[in-house]
């Protein structure tokens, strides 16, 4: 049976279709809270019936009556990623939810062997479609913000579609269904892990105003269309997200598409996008739809302006609750009540999100780097005037050893700084951050491997050495 035929997901869809998008807008600071305090108390109470957490609820002396609203959050203890592994899959939804008429989304590997039960990492929740459904308006919204028209505007998808992973359960369940009654010719969706060849091929063909990926995977399209392919792409518009954007590659796509780069933010766990950047590339946060929290390393909160680990709620949805979640593992600072100058009503970030804490450079005098506030290669690579490397991985293998990793775009190779002069610049100024007690290397290489499992490509930085063990954060 095709869900889009029964009223009881059509009704409030269509409901929260014509409400959802504009809401954020049209609410002052103390309607805001007003709607998150009632959103707030329906997901306390729906998760007082989820066996995980009733548990920690009952354990703490927390009844849903003690949460009047968003103040009272802290009330509620934190739920781990590893409380909800080991409570897959009937200890993290109700007894009311039904499992065959719910989806199972992932993080992490590509296949069952990968799915749940793990001990720590992935993570697998429930959702369903009402839920999904209802996450999806946030991208309503966003069009909005860009002027993009959902039916006329062309989009491409280069994501992760492999089983269990939200763009291909989305993908099956939803659009798959919704094809009955509207036409996605103007949708694209294309697998991340394709050879980029393969990759331009269906992109030059479709023609797309909206690229939406990830960002080695818009690097890597961009130094093909640098060598001539792709003569059909002219994108209006790139949207970003899944890892890390850095300064260097976002200048390097943006020159070759000669259009903006703009930061999305969502997890698996989130069901949807949690923030995203602006024309003014401030970080707006969808705070009717998620509650943001940061903590240091002791889990007590910290304060606006100052940089922690994400703790999320999720305000919406059914199935797997997300509540005071810390899983994610995401560097963010909460902003100050700052307001955008480009026109949006909704709370912004103070900082961009820096990185995920286990991707931290920790050097051996305590200092401890989150992940973009490493990337100085950037700097470099913008002063020499040079989009000379295709690509580029910080890789900390101990505390007192980094290995910098380059692909040298050979057309270019003897053009502009030369590798050595490039290396020599490189090593200087990351000499200049950490000290000289650091053992820096700069390498060329022919490549750099993708992980097959997660199907996304590598991220820019990694780290070898555990963030706690001896830092000052």
């Amino acid at each position: 049976m095709n869900p889009f035929i029964n009223p009881l997901i059509t009704i409030p869809f269509f409901k929260n279709y014509i409400l959802d998008p504009g809401r954020i807008e049209r609410l002052n600071a103390k309607k805001l809270e007003q709607y998150q305090n009632k959103a707030l108390r329906k997901m306390v109470s729906y998760a007082y019936k989820v066996p995980i957490y009733n548990k920690k609820y009952k354990e703490a002396g927390i009844h849903p009556n003690d949460i009047k609203g968003i103040k009272d959050i802290t009330k509620l203890p934190f739920i781990s990623r590893q409380d909800i592994n080991k409570n897959f899959p009937d200890g993290i939804i109700s007894s009311n939810f039904n499992k065959t008429k719910g989806y199972v989304i992932c993080t992490g590997g590509t296949t069952t062997k990968y799915c749940c039960n793990s001990g720590s990492e992935p993570v697998c929740t429930y959702t369903d479609m009402p839920s999904m459904l209802r996450g999806n308006l946030i991208a309503f919204r966003e069009n909005r913000f860009f002027n993009l028209n959902w039916r006329k505007t062309r989009f491409a998808h280069i994501g992760n579609f492999n089983p269990f992973k939200y763009d291909e359960v989305f993908d099956k369940n939803v659009i798959t269904y919704a094809k009955s009654f509207f036409s996605f010719k103007n949708y694209l969706s294309i697998q991340a892990s394709k050879h980029t060849h393969k990759i331009i091929e269906k992109l030059d063909y479709f023609k797309p105003d909206v690229i939406i990926s990830y960002p080695a995977i818009f690097q890597d399209i961009a130094y093909l269309k640098r060598k001539g392919y792709g003569k059909n792409i002219q994108p209006k518009l790139l949207l970003v997200g899944g890892a890390m954007l850095d300064e260097y590659t976002r200048s390097y796509v943006e020159d070759v598409f000669d259009c903006r780069m703009f930061n999305t933010y969502a997890s698996c766990e989130s069901g949807a996008e949690i923030a995203f950047e602006c024309t003014e590339r401030n970080w707006h946060i969808h705070a009717d739809f998620f509650h943001l929290e940061a903590v240091d390393e002791n889990m007590e909160l910290v304060g606006p302006g100052e940089r922690g680990r994400l703790v999320i709620t999720k305000l919406w949805g059914s199935g797997t609750p997300i509540i005071r979640y810390t899983g994610m593992e995401d560097w963010i600072t909460i902003g100050d009540g700052e307001k955008c100058s480009c026109g949006l009503r909704s709370p912004i970030f103070g900082k961009p999100v820096e990185g995920r804490v286990n991707s931290n450079i920790v050097l051996p005098d305590g200092r401890v780097f989150p992940p973009s506030a490493f990337l100085f290669i950037s700097s470099v690579l913008h002063g020499l005037e040079t989009f000379k490397v295709k690509r580029f991985q910080i890789v900390q293998n101990r505390v007192d050893e980094i290995e910098i990793l380059l692909i040298i775009d050979e057309d270019l190779r003897d053009r502009g700084p030369s590798f050595d002069e490039i290396a020599r610049k490189i090593k200087k100024i990351y000499h200049e951050k950490t000290g000289p007690d650091i053992t820096i290397t700069v390498k060329e290489v022919n490549e750099i491997e993708d992980d097959i499992d997660t199907g996304k490509p590598a991220p820019i930085v990694i780290s070898h050495v555990d963030t706690f063990k001896n830092c000052n954060i």
